[in-house]
């Protein structure tokens, strides 16, 4: 579903990544774990389009995504990122909620200016989103008037709302107070269940990684350090610095 291969990112003088590559197989969640600053948003910031990158290729189902020329995008360009985001729902650290509109409007504003959905399909549409987690009850609510985990419900079935074949969480915890991570982390675990959606998480929540992911991958310094099976990596880690950081988060719990 989505493929990376010898991707290259660069901030000024900073390279991010020097060439790395990735597979994401239909309906398999990843997880992507490692310190701050390793490059684990930035990758999902290309996957999505949001970053441009310097080389590589981004593959997500049949859709090609290449280095594109900051300055003036081609209008094949620009259609390349618009089906790819299409394609590929993100929910972010911060909500991104618009604070003007309830929760029903939030998510169905996309469909129906983006999609074509009527107003009345929309709706019920984000109603049974919204019905699935508990926030029925919340839909003609503010966003002010929502709890961050509450919020963070809501930006996942605005991203649903727009039928992607996958879906991207960068941080989708890292804002919330630890009593509401829990609330995300179910809604989170639901949609990999029930839907079967291929997913890529980027995650500090170990706990989170073991109970969610098909597949961990390690990232350092924007270098692929080891890929394994939750049971496998947590428990036998190949590489040292893996080890390093791992002994030093799980005695931090």
């Amino acid at each position: 579903m989505i493929k990376v291969r010898n991707l290259h990112k660069s901030f000024g003088a900073h390279s991010v990544f020097g060439g790395i590559d990735l597979d994401v197989a239909r309906g398999e969640a990843v997880v992507l774990i490692g310190p701050s600053g390793s490059g684990k948003s930035t990758l999902l910031r290309c996957i999505n389009g949001l970053e441009r990158f310097e080389q590589g290729e981004i593959d997500v189902g049949d859709i090609a995504l290449h280095s594109i020329n900051r300055v003036r995008p081609s209008r094949q360009d620009l259609e390349t990122i618009r089906q790819v985001r299409l394609r590929v729902g993100m929910v972010f650290q911060q909500f991104n909620l618009f604070p003007h509109m309830s929760v029903l409007e939030n998510i169905t504003l996309a469909p129906t200016l983006v999609l074509g959905i009527d107003r009345r399909s929309a709706e019920a549409q984000a109603l049974a989103f919204l019905e699935r987690i508990n926030l029925a009850h919340k839909a003609r609510c503010m966003p002010g008037q929502l709890s961050g985990g509450e919020q963070q419900r809501a930006a996942i079935a605005r991203s649903l709302a727009m039928k992607p074949k996958a879906m991207l969480f960068d941080e989708p915890t890292a804002s919330l107070d630890p009593e509401l991570v829990g609330e995300v982390f179910l809604s989170i675990r639901d949609l990999i269940e029930r839907e079967g959606m291929t997913t890529v998480i980027a995650t500090h929540e170990m706990h989170f990684a073991r109970e969610i992911a098909d597949r961990v991958v390690v990232i350092d310094q924007g270098v692929i350090l080891e890929t394994g099976p939750p049971e496998r990596l947590f428990s036998r880690p190949q590489h040292e610095r893996t080890r390093t950081f791992l002994s030093r988060v799980l005695r931090s719990l």
